[in-house]
């Protein structure tokens, strides 16, 4: 089942997928497609296009600018902002507050602004230091 907040705007052209959860004052933008799994926290920004993969979390006070891409399994920090086209890698993690300007590699912490490469994860590694 998906949940959405009832102060949460998602556009009729969205397209959400079982088991999302869409928190409070959310706003999912047109054509928007989430993959099974996703979790959006309270405020996030999912402009025109997004396209999130299977288990997906999206944290607070996230902005993704139109035509973000984000793989299976990443995990987008807090108040972190993507530019317009850019492609998170499955499996990443963006931290709290990075601008991200460029394209993420699967695997790839990133973190900084703009966001850089701060190192690696291995399978199963959930960003533990």
């Amino acid at each position: 089942q998906t949940l959405v907040a009832p102060s949460a705007w998602v556009s009729r052209s969205a397209r959400l997928g079982a088991g999302s959860v869409i928190y409070p004052h959310c706003f999912v933008g047109a054509s928007a497609v989430l993959g099974r799994g996703v979790f959006v926290l309270a405020g996030a920004v999912l402009n025109h296009d997004a396209a999130l993969d299977d288990d997906v979390t999206v944290c607070s006070g996230v902005t993704l600018a139109g035509g973000v891409q984000v793989g299976r399994g990443a995990y987008l920090g807090q108040a972190c902002t993507v530019r317009q086209d850019v492609r998170v890698g499955a499996g990443s993690l963006v931290g709290m507050g990075s601008v991200v300007t460029r394209d993420v590699p699967a695997g790839a912490v990133v973190a900084g602004n703009p966001a850089r490469v701060r190192r690696w994860l291995e399978p199963g590694d959930h960003g533990a230091a």
